[in-house]
């Protein structure tokens, strides 16, 4: 019974630090590598860049696209593990 109590502390554990490192940074790309698989992400407060280990995380993706990226912090870098495209606003007018 003891060590189920530990196995189960250690999984919340892990659990809340993984999530605590996960985030996520919408706006514009502004600058795609893909012979580095880097990309530069651009919103209206900072723009930041990250790395995309996975080169097909960047497919398609291209400088203007809206997109959404979902990275962790590793090392001091932003790592994506994946790349969302935005839906486009709606126009008002005429």
């Amino acid at each position: 019974m003891k060590g189920a109590t530990l196995l189960l502390f250690v999984v919340l554990m892990l659990t809340f630090v993984g999530a605590a490192y996960a985030a996520e940074m919408s706006g514009t790309v502004s600058a795609v590598n893909a012979e580095k698989a880097t990309l530069v992400l651009k919103n209206q407060t900072v723009e930041a860049g990250f790395d995309c280990e996975s080169g097909s995380l960047m497919k398609g993706v291209k400088v203007g696209d809206q997109v959404t990226v979902e990275y962790n912090e590793e090392g001091g870098k932003k790592k994506a593990t994946k790349i969302t495209p935005m839906k486009p606003k709606p126009q008002v007018g005429c």
